[in-house]
């Protein structure tokens, strides 16, 4: 007989199989009873600041809109870098001084219209005083101080800024604690599934959970390790900016409670104070400003109304982050001055100002095409003399006088002309200012056919995308351009395509070439291109038959707007699109309530039941 103890090695297995079982039924016990004493988490308040998990909303740690803009329509809440902002050229104008308002949600305008940000208004109230100031809006919802880096780095610096403002939020600092101490991906799985885990990890105890805690004393540790992720990310930017040849100002944003009757004391404020003095970086406070305007400047407990964000405005526009210098009208005073008159360009006759227009100082003719301007219809009489500037050797007198000439209402049109020359201006900012202005005095777009059409050959996509939209404008009176809008359906730029496509929708004439070319773009144009093809198709109604191959092949696309819209675009069609009703029988069952809708209608449509 052969002893079990004696075979090699069997001892030491069943030792390890044993503490195997053992540690099994240890950790099952152990899950067991943490389970059974969790607490449920505790619902968060609606107001609560709790921070967004990265990885899980972005899938990275940045992240922008998703945008082909190309700045038309000129109400587009998103332009080609993602952000809720303008378009603007990359060349930085001669005597232009560019401002970066750089923040979150809170500076991007969440819950209101574009133009009453902080940003935008802070354009308003400089443009009041004077040319020479360009204001950006870098912002999106959910970024901390780390993602405004990155925006500066990636976005913004191309743009040759002198000068950055960065809003700093009081949950950055819960954002940079909660993300950049997350455990590994492993352990946080563990996490999601083992109460066990969870309460070794602990993580609710290692988390900012509230701006709140930033107001407790003695500061937490994990409130310390909150700040010094931030000024870590702080120095960085600011060491980039000073890199580049900008600088950077720190504004420190209050919560609601700080404006309340009964306030937190402004520790956080003192604690980046602190850290700002000793970096030598300025910092400026709209808390004074904000408690003027009391609880009717929040919406919820960081989110600004448009008059908080006025006040913000304000309290830069106050600072010295934009020096008077850059948007001084001082020499134009002096010109007025020496003509006798009121110094004051308000109180300054027309007709001086427009006389000015040909002084020998550029200052004083920018000036004064800024000045004219402001005053808007009541100076239509100076309509000539700008339209004469716009031919100016200075650039930043010609963009100010297309600006002004904007204002004039429908006097400002007998400039068309003028205005359209300068779309083939050497310089961008002059090119734009033209279209922009064109565009605001809503020209006749028969009469201007011509030079529209070459507009869609110039080789900025911005002006290449005025022309398009101006044509989509002109609808069924532009159709003569169809030829010239069906050779750009193939254009470099996706945001032009798009337009393009949009334009040959609203002429109502279906061509062969206009057909085929849409039909192309339902089956191979990106994004929003494709479904604005299928409607383009839809407007023109029967004579779109030829693409109904397109269309029936689109309603098994992923894309449910692009089946939605291909669809309607067969009912449209009608008899003609007879071969497609296989296909819509399919989509009579998709899970989309909307294209199934759109599926049965077009059958009746195309059947004659309906």
């Amino acid at each position: 007989m052969v002893r079990l103890s004696k075979l090699p090695g069997l001892g030491l297995i069943v030792n390890i199989g044993l503490s195997l079982v053992v540690t099994a039924a240890l950790l099952a016990a152990g899950e067991g009873l943490a389970r059974r004493f969790e607490k449920p988490a505790p619902a968060r308040p609606l107001a609560d600041t709790h921070g967004l998990d990265w990885a899980a909303e972005w899938q990275g740690d940045f992240f922008v809109m998703k945008s082909t803009a190309v700045g038309w329509p000129p109400w587009e809440d998103f332009n080609r870098d993602g952000l809720r902002d303008r378009a603007h050229p990359v060349d930085k104008p001669a005597g232009t001084y560019r401002v970066i308002g750089l923040g979150d949600s809170v500076t991007l305008g969440y819950g209101f219209p574009r133009a009453q940000a902080w940003p935008q208004q802070l354009q308003a109230l400089v443009d009041a005083r004077g040319p020479g100031v360009e204001v950006f809006n870098v912002a999106i919802i959910g970024w901390s101080t780390r993602q405004e880096r990155y925006a500066y780095e990636r976005i913004a610096r191309r743009y040759h800024p002198d000068a950055v403002v960065l809003a700093i939020v009081l949950n950055d600092m819960e954002d940079l604690a909660n993300n950049l101490s997350r455990p590994p991906a492993f352990v946080s799985a563990l996490f999601r599934r083992s109460a066990l885990v969870r309460r070794l990890v602990n993580a609710e105890g290692r988390e900012i959970e509230s701006i709140e805690e930033l107001f407790e004393q003695p500061e937490t540790a994990k409130v310390t390790r909150g700040y010094e992720l931030m000024f870590d990310e702080i120095r960085r930017l600011r060491d980039e900016v000073r890199a580049d040849g900008g600088r950077l100002t720190l504004m420190v944003l209050p919560e609601a409670d700080q404006v309340g009757p009964h306030p937190h004391p402004p520790l956080p404020e003192e604690r980046i104070g602190v850290f700002a003095r000793a970096e030598g970086l300025p910092v400026l406070d709209p808390l004074p400003a904000l408690r003027a305007v009391g609880p009717s400047a929040y919406m919820d407990r960081v989110h600004l109304t448009p008059a908080g964000s006025a006040r913000v405005a304000d309290a830069v526009m106050a600072s010295a982050a934009i020096p008077a210098a850059t948007y001084t009208i001082e020499p134009l005073r002096s010109a007025l001055a020496a003509r006798g008159g009121p110094a004051e360009p308000e109180k300054a006759p027309v007709d001086a100002l427009s006389a000015l227009l040909a002084h020998e100082s550029a200052a004083v003719r920018r000036q004064a095409a800024w000045a004219l301007g402001r005053r808007g219809t009541a100076a239509d009489s100076a309509v000539a003399a700008l339209a004469a500037a716009l031919h100016d050797g200075d650039t930043a007198v010609r963009v100010q006088s297309a600006r002004a000439l904007a204002a004039m209402g429908p006097a400002g049109g007998t400039a068309a002309s003028d205005l359209f020359t300068l779309l083939d201006d050497a310089r961008p900012e002059v090119r734009w200012a033209a279209a922009d202005a064109l565009s605001a005095l809503a020209i006749d777009v028969p009469k201007h056919l011509e030079v529209l059409e070459r507009g869609l050959a110039n080789h900025d996509p911005y002006i290449r995308g005025f022309a398009a939209w101006t044509l989509n404008q002109g609808g069924p009176a532009a159709a003569a351009a169809a030829p010239a809008l069906e050779a750009r359906l193939h254009d470099s730029d996706p945001g032009v395509r798009t337009l393009v496509i949009r334009a040959l929708g609203n002429l109502d004439r279906a061509d062969a070439a206009a057909v085929a070319g849409l039909a192309d773009a339902v089956l191979h144009e990106r994004g929003d291109g494709r479904w604005r093809a299928a409607r383009a198709l839809a407007r023109l109604g029967p004579a779109a038959s030829s693409a109904t191959g397109a269309l029936a092949r689109a309603l098994s696309d992923p894309d449910e707007k692009l089946r939605c819209e291909s669809a309607l675009a067969l009912g449209r069609i009608g008899a003609g699109a007879g071969s497609a009703v296989p296909a819509l029988v399919a989509a009579e069952h998709d899970g989309s309530p909307a294209v199934r809708e759109a599926a049965v209608d077009a059958i009746g449509r195309i059947t004659g039941t309906r």
